[in-house]
C-alpha cells in the first residue's frame, strides 16, 4: 500500500478516503496554535454592532467556541454567518449552534464573492481570524462597500515536533508524495527541509487549494495536483489521477 504524507491533524474523514483507495494516510501536523484576545472577541460577540460574522478557518471557530453562550449572544441566530467549505458548516453547527453560509464556495475569494452579492453596501461583519489571515476578504468586501472588522483570535506557529517528523518521514517511511494544507504549513515544512539532506523535496506535491498551490509554486516546485474543493474525496481524486495518468504514461 503507498503511503501519502497529509500535512494535517489526524481525521478520520482523510483516513477513510486513502485507505478505500489502498493508500495510507501519514499525519503530519506541521502548525500549532495559540488562541488569543478571546475576552475582546467575548466583548465584540455582545455588542449589536455587526450585521454578520465570517469565520472563514477553522481555529476562528474554534476561538468562538471557547467563549460562546448560546443564551448569551442570542442575536447572532438572526445574523448572517459565512464560511468557507461544508465542513466547516457543520463544525459551526455543531459548536455554536448557528446555521451557516458558504458551504459550497471553497475558498476565501469564492466567498468573498459570495457575501459581496447577498449583501448591501455599509454591511458590516466581525472577521475573527489568524495573524496569518489573507487579505482577499477585506479587500474584495472593501471594494463592495462593506466593513469587515479583523479581530485576531489566534497566532499560527511552527509545530515544535515537525522538523524531527520530517526526518523521520524521510529515513524511515518512504511516501510516494505530499499533500499540503495551508500556505504557512508549506512555509514552516520547506524552511525545515532546507536544512537536511532529503528526498522527500522531489516527491509529487498536492495541494488542498489555489492559495496553498501558489504558494508552493512560488517556493520554485511544481504541482503534481490540486483539490476541486477542500474535501477529502477531492483530495484522494486529485492523488489518484496523477498516479493513472504517471502510471500511464510510464
Amino acid at each position: 500500500m503507498k503511503k501519502v504524507v497529509l500535512f494535517k491533524s489526524t481525521s478520520e474523514d482523510y483516513q477513510n478516503a486513502f485507505s478505500d483507495s489502498n493508500y495510507e494516510p501519514i499525519f503530519v501536523e506541521p502548525l500549532q496554535f495559540v488562541f488569543i484576545n478571546l475576552q475582546g472577541l467575548s466583548e465584540k460577540l455582545t455588542k449589536n454592532d455587526y450585521d454578520g460574522i465570517i469565520l472563514s478557518s477553522p481555529r476562528a471557530i474554534e476561538a468562538v467556541s471557547k467563549c460562546w453562550s448560546p443564551s448569551k449572544y442570542v442575536a447572532w441566530n438572526s445574523k448572517r454567518v459565512y464560511t468557507v467549505g461544508e465542513v466547516s458548516c457543520q463544525k459551526i453547527k455543531h459548536m455554536l449552534g448557528l446555521d451557516a453560509l458558504g458551504g459550497t464556495t471553497g475558498n476565501a475569494e469564492n466567498l468573498a464573492n459570495l457575501i459581496a452579492s447577498e449583501n448591501p453596501e455599509s454591511t458590516r461583519f466581525l472577521f475573527p481570524c489568524g495573524n496569518l489571515r489573507s487579505e482577499i476578504l477585506p479587500n474584495v468586501l472593501g471594494a463592495a462597500k462593506m466593513t469587515v472588522e479583523p479581530l485576531t483570535v489566534y497566532e499560527t506557529k511552527e509545530n515544535e515536533h515537525l522538523r524531527e517528523r520530517l526526518i523521520d518521514l524521510n529515513e524511515n517511511v518512504n511516501p510516494c508524495c505530499m499533500v499540503f494544507f495551508s500556505p504557512s504549513g508549506c512555509e514552516y515544512i520547506y524552511r525545515q527541509l532546507q536544512t537536511f539532506s532529503n528526498n522527500l523535496s522531489l516527491l509529487p506535491h498536492f495541494a488542498i487549494g489555489n492559495s496553498t498551490a501558489h504558494k508552493i509554486e512560488n517556493l520554485g516546485v511544481e504541482i503534481a495536483g490540486v483539490a476541486a474543493k477542500p474535501k477529502p474525496e477531492c483530495v484522494i481524486e486529485s492523488v489518484v489521477e496523477y498516479f493513472r495518468t504517471f502510471e500511464a504514461c510510464g
